[in-house]
């Protein structure tokens, strides 16, 4: 593979479980660069979320810019994930070492990758809150590029009965993300969901015997574990990972053409995603189906690799 092949990104995330085994993932794949990390309140709150990417980046090595983002949706109260992802986003799984590097701002880190830099990918595993901050203040530098975004539902929520948390976190962000200037590609929940790994798939020591394998492994562990209250099983449905791996390859997934809108108040209905019809508005690229074996096989050799190189 030649560098003019490897597609650099951006990744915007609040990490949490699955957000950590994503970024994880984005390392792996060697058809992306992760060239900066900015973090959003959403799993937990921003000190904890940005922690958790200090203390990860630090694990494995990385040096990269990384981005103190936004503490507050731009609108409506704020909610987090802790009784899924515990109160420090990961479920008590230790990540031992901590980068005690100062973090600069998400604003600075992203007008700075997206302008200077020539990254033309956004990967947001969260809540939307700080792309739609840089659509309000800096409309243009959004042009051209491609926010592959892993929320929203069509069809059933995982934090109401209609909402998908990342929509339900920051609606509004969603809605000013809609009328921007970028290409917005939608990987759901209803398809996350059908990508799901359970025990048998795992095995023992997946990720290798270094600090990042075990690493690596306990995080899936705890995701599991999270999991199985709702599922009735231990699973990890990989998230976050789909939404890394659509940045790459698209022929993972069915997309059709939607013009969407979401529901932006303090109602039952908050963050509820609905169709409109053709030519009603500017289309997303709406996932509706994952090719789940394959998508699981990549994800399971790509941290393996990851790990025994650490």
């Amino acid at each position: 593979m030649t560098s003019a092949e490897v597609r650099p990104i951006h990744l915007d995330t609040d990490p949490g479980l699955d957000d950590l085994l994503a970024i994880a993932l984005a390392l792996a794949l060697p058809e992306l660069r992760v060239d900066a990390l900015t973090t959003v309140a959403g799993n937990a709150g921003i000190d904890r979320v940005t922690e958790n990417a200090q203390r990860f980046a630090a694990l494995a090595g990385l040096a990269l810019p990384i981005g103190r983002g936004a503490a507050e949706p731009l609108a409506l109260s704020r909610c987090d994930a802790a009784h899924f992802h515990g109160e420090d986003g990961r479920r008590g799984v230790s990540i031992p070492a901590l980068d005690r590097r100062p973090v600069e701002t998400a604003a600075s880190v992203l007008r700075a990758r997206l302008a200077a830099h020539g990254v033309r990918c956004v990967v947001a595993l969260g809540p939307l809150t700080n792309l739609a901050t840089l659509a309000r203040e800096q409309p243009t530098l959004l042009e051209g590029i491609e926010i592959v975004w892993m929320g929203g539902a069509l069809q059933g929520g995982n934090v109401t009965p209609v909402a998908e948390f990342n929509a339900y976190a920051d609606p509004q962000a969603l809605s000013t993300l809609l009328d921007s200037a970028a290409a917005l590609r939608v990987i759901p929940l209803e398809v996350t969901e059908t990508v799901a790994l359970r025990e048998a798939d795992v095995g023992e020591q997946p990720f290798g015997a270094s600090e990042l394998g075990r690493t690596l492994e306990a995080v899936l562990r705890a995701l599991m574990e999270a999991e199985r209250p709702t599922a009735g099983e231990a699973r990890a449905s990989l998230h976050d990972p789909c939404a890394v791996l659509a940045a790459t390859r698209r022929d993972l997934f069915r997309y059709e053409e939607k013009v969407i809108r979401i529901q932006v108040d303090e109602s039952s209905d908050r963050g509820r995603l609905s169709e409109l019809p053709a030519g009603s508005g500017r289309t997303v690229h709406y996932a509706v189906e994952a090719r789940a074996d394959e998508i699981k096989r990549i994800f399971l050799d790509g941290l393996r690799r990851l790990g025994e190189a650490a």
